[in-house]
């Protein structure tokens, strides 16, 4: 049991919290992480591409499943027809430029993302995770070093991811004015009705059928919300007929904030884009720290507690 220290009408309530069971474990391939012995999320540290998937959309150094404490698994990996270089969640720049080369880490190609090495795993009484360092290539040429701090709190369930991205070499990385790209979440294939027919890239926009939601701190939605610059961005819908939701909400301290989010029209995912408007640079000596906190649920998302948890992350420091 932990004792709590909770701040209402100036006063200190102290109450009384029995801590979850938080675990993160490494193998071969995977890190995963179980709350009360149920799966939380798993990191992918080697490439294995699904049977009937070509091996060039194969990618390390991304997590999924991510599972809501029911089991729900909300996010997916190598959707098909289309969008099969998508990974769960994900962080890639979609358009970029190197020593004046073009470069585009969001889908298969000459630059690509791996895992490179597990730093660290954490078994906290609070909180288990993992620190990885990932690799952004032209090739075989290190353009970026990455560094993931992933943890989940053992009280919430929360999950709070850091990415730190800086300079493997002497020249700067341009990240290009571009309408997405940035850090990732695909939504499950039950949320796209055509997932496992013809429709795919060039398909006829009456042929895809809405069946699950985005919903913005300002009370959008991806039919108007679309590089918006919102607080937090909800993805929602129904999972084998149970409502489910999964919320991104960036730390106020991320470049660019509050960054503009790709709200896709059909298909079930999202990104915070910060080079909608303008394209920056990641500089030798000047990381590019990114934060977010990533709350998966069952039921259906209350914006109110969503306002509530986005004003106690953006305090933490």
């Amino acid at each position: 049991m932990k004792l709590i220290p909770i701040i209402a009408s100036g006063l200190v309530i102290t109450v009384t919290c029995a801590l979850a069971n938080v675990r993160c474990e490494e193998n071969q391939h995977h890190i995963v992480i179980t709350r009360n012995g149920k799966h939380v999320l798993t990191y992918h540290k080697t490439v294995k591409t699904p049977p009937g998937i070509e091996e060039k959309y194969g990618r390390s150094g991304f997590i999924h499943p991510i599972s809501t404490p029911s089991g729900k698994i909300i996010t997916d990996d190598y959707p098909v027809p289309h969008h099969s270089h998508q990974h769960g969640m994900f962080f890639a720049w979609k358009k970029a430029s190197f020593e004046n080369e073009q470069l585009n880490f969001w889908e298969p190609g000459h630059a690509s993302i791996r895992h490179e090495q597990v730093l660290k795993i954490i078994n906290q009484e609070h909180a288990a995770g993992f620190r990885v360092e990932l690799a952004h290539l032209l090739g075989k040429q290190r353009i970026l070093k990455e560094i993931w701090n992933v943890k989940v709190e053992a009280r919430t369930g929360h999950i709070d991811f850091r990415s730190d991205q800086m300079c493997a070499t002497h020249s700067s990385l341009t990240v290009e004015q571009h309408h997405y790209g940035g850090m990732a979440i695909r939504g499950n294939r039950q949320w796209f009705k055509d997932a496992h027919t013809s429709a795919g890239k060039g398909a006829r926009k009456d042929t895809f059928i809405e069946v699950c939601k985005m919903i913005t701190s300002e009370g959008l939605s991806q039919k108007n919300g679309n590089h918006s610059r919102p607080d937090w961005v909800c993805m929602t819908g129904k999972i084998d007929q149970a409502p489910v939701s999964i919320t991104l909400i960036p730390h106020p301290s991320n470049f660019r904030h509050p960054q503009h989010v790709r709200l896709h029209p059909d298909m079930p995912y999202f990104c915070y884009a910060p080079m909608v408007n303008e394209r920056f640079m990641i500089a030798p000596g000047k990381p590019l720290i990114s934060r977010f906190r990533i709350i998966a649920e069952d039921g259906e998302p209350d914006a109110g507690i969503l306002n509530s948890i986005q004003k106690v992350y953006a305090l933490i420091e």
